[in-house]
């Protein structure tokens, strides 16, 4: 039992790297570095690169930086003790397993092409943006949290003290209670005399989901309803769209040929079927296919986006179009999260409103009741 309240009091907590206890826990999960911590980290290599410092020395530099988040601090500590012994940039990076697959094959394109500067530069651009993005939807989504959370305080007090209190004055008056305000009374009751066995059902409620998402179907069936669930697909397949066009914009700067920076980025994406998506264009451009075709058959990539493929494949400048198709991207990501926190306000006003009408109306129509009795 002490073991048990231990492992509970911990599970809401955060660890050295600002990852909660439940992620790893329940989800099985160790998170990579997050993107500002990426960015900053790309920037500084990439500035002491380019000033002619050695790669030991950067990486004692930066170790010696203060950190807060200690598996970073752990992770240089051991990239440079790989680097001192003979390995490359890369392959240490890899193997700290805190540093995402993406910046560690950028890495090895930097190496090979002798041109790593550059290359953590692009990477420093990259998380900036994706860590400004992640930052702009938790903007859209914080007031409408905020408004969902004030509303649900007021129905409990309402079912938990209000509606409790009225109902000792109906017994008095013997007023017959309606059924809406019989059924709220039994809410009300079992929330407080069984609250022991209610958090624990709540609980299983909300940690159930993700358990089933862990399971391959699971996860399979979750990844399609995000591409395909009204709404949730809308900003989802943005999201998609701007990772892709980002990912392909940085690769193709790095040198890469289409196929192989196709390729790269489904090794990135977390959704298996975007994945296997973009592997099949890999394979269809190395059987000579055209890229804006195979792009077509995909059903959630932006028509603006495959039209722009098509002008650079004809161009000859594909890395120029991923370009003007990042920064389009952006911008159309930017409009869809302040189109969310448009939607999503009013609906999740709506939806607490009507039930808080409900409480209120069963606490009046006794009123009502008892004020027709009285002779009122």
């Amino acid at each position: 039992m002490i073991d048990f309240s231990r492992r509970m009091g911990r599970f809401f907590e955060k660890d050295e790297n600002g990852q909660y206890f439940w992620e790893r826990d329940i989800i099985g999960k160790e998170r990579n570095a997050p993107p500002a911590v990426l960015a900053g980290l790309c920037r500084q290599i990439s500035f002491m690169l380019g000033a002619g410092v050695t790669l030991k020395v950067v990486m004692t530099v930066l170790i010696d930086n203060p950190a807060k988040n200690r598996r970073l601090q752990t992770s240089m500590r051991n990239v440079l003790n790989g680097i001192m012994g003979g390995a490359s940039l890369s392959r240490v990076l890899e193997e700290t397993k805190y540093f995402p697959v993406f910046m560690c094959n950028m890495c090895r394109i930097g190496e090979i092409s002798d041109n790593l500067p550059r290359v953590m530069e692009l990477l420093a651009d990259y998380y900036e943006e994706m860590a400004r993005n992640k930052d702009e939807i938790k903007s859209a989504l914080l007031y409408p949290a905020v408004v969902a959370v004030m509303m649900l305080v007021m129905i409990l007090v309402a079912v938990l003290y209000v509606l409790p209190h009225y109902a000792l004055v109906f017994a008095v008056s013997e007023v017959p209670l309606p059924f809406l305000t019989q059924g709220l009374l039994g809410v009300s009751n079992v929330l407080m005399t069984r609250w022991w066995l209610v958090l624990p059902g709540i609980a299983i409620v909300l940690m159930a989901p993700i358990a089933i998402v862990r399971t391959p179907a699971g996860r399979s069936r979750f990844e399609w309803g995000l591409l395909n669930v009204p709404l949730i697909s809308m900003v989802y397949r943005q999201m998609i769209n701007l990772h892709i066009v980002q990912a392909m914009a940085l690769l193709l700067q790095s040198g890469q040929s289409l196929a192989d920076a196709v390729l790269a980025v489904s090794e990135v994406i977390s959704n298996k079927q975007v994945s296997n998506d973009l592997e099949q264009v890999a394979a269809g451009l190395q059987e000579g296919a055209a890229f804006w075709t195979l792009l077509m058959d995909i059903n959630y990539m932006d028509a603006t986006v495959i039209s722009m493929a098509r002008v650079g494949e004809e161009t000859g400048n594909m890395a120029k179009a991923f370009n003007h198709a990042d920064t389009y991207s952006r911008h159309q990501f930017r409009q869809m999260t302040k189109r969310l926190n448009k939607l999503v306000e009013p609906v999740i006003t709506l939806a607490l409103g009507l039930v808080l009408a409900v409480v209120m109306l069963s606490i009046i129509l006794p009123t009502f009741a008892m004020t027709e009795l009285v002779g009122y």
